[in-house]
């Protein structure tokens, strides 16, 4: 999305996650972070930024997901 639709590195995850669940109309459980929502996430390795990631396709970056609140 970064490369293609010239989005910054955080337009990219904003649309990914909050935006992409108001589009849904699914902001109440999911799309950010906060007590009372579903936990679906992922965290990555270490990388230097967020602006790294459009970069890095291909890349096995996914350390740990969490699918409703349990590591998977």
């Amino acid at each position: 999305a970064c490369i293609k639709m010239r989005m910054s590195p955080a337009e990219a995850v904003n649309a990914a996650t909050i935006n992409g669940a108001f589009a849904l109309e699914l902001e109440a459980d999911y799309g950010s972070i906060a007590v009372g929502k579903k936990a679906n996430l992922f965290l990555t390795k270490p990388i230097p930024s967020v602006g790294y990631l459009p970069y890095a396709f291909g890349s096995d970056l996914v350390e740990t997901v969490v699918l409703n609140g349990e590591v998977v």
